[in-house]
């Protein structure tokens, strides 16, 4: 018997489509919002995905919340630190050296917040980085607010959002200016990306970065400081972030107005008070915009998932020819280490390895003894799990069939792993599933 396969569109229906009913009568706690844009009408059945939960995306997480947005997921890697809290107000609480203790991820204590400030948001949380979380799971948003505060991470994003024709509203802090700020909006697939606002130089160097380097945060606090650069304040996240929240949402529930073209809202508030509204189209340069890795259409596979199913079975399954599986960035797969001679398996991201330690003698002197940026059907490696392989929960892949003039692209969803695709904050009262 066959696997179950479901053929669907990469994106569903706009939201401004599905939402444009007219209201109805308001409800309750939320009558004063209900002849505004973000009636609750609205925003009940919209799927938010903040991406970073620190600074800025405190701020758009607590507005999301106060607008009643049906469901909310909340993304970030790190954990809640001292320094966060004059910039964070969801971890201004009580309890908070208990967290700083057990060092509570951000996107959990977030999350956990949210359904204290309003109960009827559905949130959910993922502690890691956009590329560990699956684009299945990013293709069920509506909308993408990017609160990250590094480039590579906002470059990531914006491509995945790009493939998968999701509207990404992205923010900024100034480093030079603390009372500065930017909003950006790229609309999805038929607009800009977050590369194309920068120049060719700078964008081949993210580029590069992203497919062999990746620093954590707080490196690069510490290259910034050397720099001259100065740190964020809460008054300017307060601002940008409901900035973006403004944006995203109209943009979700009005209608998104030219997709072609990307809209960045350039903020001051000194030394003089300053807005200018910018807009930018798609560079001509930028690689990221090749019409074969667009996701025009996704194959649920309903039965399959990860920790089960290997990449030798989907090709067994699609038996249409030579197939290959692409990677979206290399994979570390075989490294070892010149201190000790240790040998192993990393089977993460090449850029994230570029900051790992030997994990027998903890020498950061290790070298990468094998690299997969694609994966043939003859590979040893296509016996292995997606899981064994390192790849997300609930991911798409990529798969070329064929080749020559008959090459073709499909794109497989593990449906099945979308199960329970994040951890859930329960609302009091609720039970355990």
């Amino acid at each position: 018997m066959r696997p179950k396969r479901n053929r669907r569109p990469a994106a569903d229906k706009s939201a401004a489509e599905r939402f444009s009913q007219p209201p109805s009568s308001s409800i309750g706690e939320y009558s004063r919002l209900a002849a505004t844009a973000f009636s609750h009408d609205l925003t009940a059945d919209l799927h938010a995905l903040v991406v970073g939960a620190g600074a800025l995306g405190n701020e758009v997480i607590k507005n999301l919340a106060l607008l009643g947005v049906g469901h909310l997921c909340i993304v970030d890697r790190d954990h809640v630190e001292r320094s966060n809290l004059t910039r964070s107000i969801l971890f201004c609480i009580p309890e908070i050296e208990h967290h700083l203790r057990q060092k509570t991820p951000k996107a959990e204590l977030a999350a956990k917040r949210v359904t204290e400030i309003n109960p009827d948001v559905d949130c959910t949380f993922f502690t890691g980085e956009i590329a560990d979380f699956g684009l299945g799971r990013l293709r069920r948003s509506d909308i993408v607010f990017s609160c990250l505060d590094n480039e590579l991470g906002r470059l990531e994003l914006s491509w995945a959002c790009n493939r998968l024709n999701k509207p990404l509203v992205d923010g900024g802090l100034g480093l030079i200016n603390s009372s500065s700020g930017l909003v950006s909006l790229l609309p999805g697939a038929d607009g800009p990306c977050y590369a194309c606002r920068k120049g060719s130089k700078r964008r081949g160097q993210l580029l590069q970065e992203l497919y062999g380097r990746e620093d954590p945060c707080w490196v690069e606090a510490g290259q910034q400081k050397d720099q001259g650069f100065i740190s964020s304040t809460p008054l300017m996240a307060s601002l940008i972030g409901s900035l973006q929240v403004d944006v995203g949402l109209r943009h979700c529930l009005e209608g998104g107005g030219d997709c072609g073209k990307g809209r960045s809202y350039k903020v001051a508030t000194h030394p003089q008070p300053d807005l200018q509204l910018l807009e930018f189209e798609r560079s001509p340069h930028c690689p990221l915009h090749q019409p074969e890795s667009y996701m025009q259409e996704v194959i649920e596979m309903t039965e399959h998932g990860s920790p089960q199913w290997t990449p030798a079975e989907l090709f067994q399954e699609l038996g249409e020819g030579p197939c290959q599986l692409s990677i979206d960035w290399p994979r570390t797969v075989r490294a070892s280490c010149r201190e000790c001679h240790f040998e192993w398996r990393p089977m993460m991201r090449r850029a994230r390895f570029r900051n790992s330690s030997c994990p027998h003698c903890g020498s950061m002197d290790v070298a990468e003894a094998e690299v997969l940026s694609a994966l043939p059907a003859d590979s040893p490696w296509a016996a292995c799990t997606f899981t064994e392989l390192g790849f997300p929960l609930g991911h798409i892949y990529e798969v070329a069939i064929g080749s020559g003039d008959s090459l073709r692209r499909v794109h497989i969803e593990l449906t099945k792993d979308l199960k329970s695709p994040e951890r859930r904050v329960l609302r009091r009262g609720a039970g355990r599933g």
